[in-house]
């Protein structure tokens, strides 16, 4: 009986010291992780711009009628213009009532309904890929009628390239990090063990107000193309 439980003891002992040299063999080095900043600045090559047609009548028909012709118009000279139809994109498309109430009657002090107005709105979004001729195009839609401009985005039109020089930027500089701080630390460095990237796309940067050869004021200067990434590097034993 004794030698059975010295001999499960036994066996028990080496399956806890074959477990344990496993766990110690699968242990994770000690790291160093660190985020890396890339990015690059080019001047645009494309502006984004939303603009369209507002009108107020009595009849919903007429208020849709009147912005069709002024939207017509625009349309036609966004082609005259070399616009490609396939840069020219309708976002909106509203029509409703407006009732607003009168101001109150010092008098009586009742308040009286206005005479119910339809309101219809529609808007476009347009690339304008000749930054050269934006200024001059905002005045000639002006001229056809458009009242209402909610926004201009400028962009470049192939980013691709430029995404990936901002990640070979961002991957330097986590690499950069890495080594100072192992140096810092009196430790090596070992490989990397994960990197993960963000992008974080392109925004604008140095606007400066420009006027083109004839037409309104439009905004010249950089877009920046950001990247991130997350390196994680293993320190040598």
């Amino acid at each position: 009986m004794r030698n059975m439980m010295m001999a499960s003891a036994l066996a028990l002992a080496a399956m806890t010291g074959g477990a344990l040299a496993q766990d110690a063999g699968n242990t994770m080095p000690p790291q160093i992780e660190v985020q890396g900043q890339g990015e690059v600045a080019v001047a645009p090559d494309m502006a984004v711009i939303s603009l369209g047609v507002m009108h107020r009548a009595p009849q919903a028909q007429d208020a849709v009628k009147a912005v069709n012709e002024n939207m017509d118009a625009i349309l036609q000279r966004l082609t005259e213009q070399g616009i490609e139809s396939s840069d020219v994109q309708s976002s909106q498309l509203t029509v409703y009532a407006d009732q607003n109430m009168q101001p109150r009657d010092m008098n009586n002090g009742e308040t009286a309904d206005k005479p119910v107005e339809f309101v219809a709105t529609s808007m476009l979004n347009v690339r304008v890929r000749d930054l050269e001729a934006l200024g001059g195009l905002i005045d000639l839609v002006l001229q056809d009628g458009a009242n209402q401009m909610s926004g201009l985005r400028f962009d470049v039109q192939s980013p691709e390239p430029l995404e990936a020089q901002a990640r070979e930027r961002a991957v330097q500089d986590a690499m950069e990090q890495a080594a100072q701080l192992a140096a810092a630390a009196g430790v090596e460095l070992g490989p990397v063990r994960r990197i993960t990237a963000y992008n974080n796309g392109g925004r604008p940067k140095m606007m400066e107000m420009a006027r083109s050869d004839s037409g309104a004021p439009v905004a010249s200067g950089e877009v920046t193309i950001d990247a991130q990434v997350s390196v994680i590097f293993d320190i040598a034993q």
